[in-house]
């Protein structure tokens, strides 16, 4: 799916491509023949890996970088070696999203895929459990609208990341993983 995303170009950021997601999601960028520049903050402990790291991959170019670090994030993602598709794993709070956000008005992005999660349907949201579900869950049940009152947990800061992303580019669909 990703290298379909990624078709109208051949340069992808990966931002959190040494994570557990991320760095299976640069593998399979670079075996389509992407190139690949994986941001990180060069910390070693990854979130989500037990404090072990997955391999990055061969051929992935890094950029060390730490996110919350607004003035270097907005500069790397307006260097004009930066590829232009970025993949974000990372993006935990609506601030990350309003710096992305930032960057693109300077420097505009081709695609921009935020990586969410299923605990933004009911129940994971409040309990960070949605097993009560039989796995079929409609979209439309993300309550966007109500994104603000979500508590400050997980999966109540993907909701009001996807919220805002919402409000920006309405037709711009989350990509939301499973529990992993």
């Amino acid at each position: 799916m990703l290298t379909t995303i990624a078709a109208a170009t051949s340069d992808v950021l990966v931002i959190g491509g040494t994570g557990l997601m991320g760095a299976p999601t640069a593998a399979r960028l670079l075996e389509a023949g992407r190139r690949v520049v994986i941001m990180s903050r060069g910390k070693t402990q990854g979130q989500g890996t037990n404090g072990r790291r997955p391999t990055t991959p061969a051929g992935a170019e890094m950029l060390l970088c730490d996110r919350d670090d607004e003035d270097a994030f907005v500069a790397a993602l307006c260097s004009p070696d930066c590829p232009r598709v970025i993949v974000d794993f990372t993006a935990m709070k609506p601030s990350q999203v309003q710096s992305v956000r930032r960057a693109h008005e300077k420097l505009p992005l081709a695609h921009y895929i935020f990586v969410s999660t299923n605990m933004a349907y009911p129940g994971g949201v409040e309990r960070m459990d949605v097993s009560a579900t039989d796995g079929r869950i409609a979209e439309k049940s993300a309550r966007l609208g109500s994104a603000s009152e979500a508590p400050c947990n997980y999966g109540g800061n993907k909701l009001k990341c996807e919220a805002l992303l919402h409000r920006y580019a309405a037709a711009a669909p989350p990509l939301r993983s499973t529990v992993v």
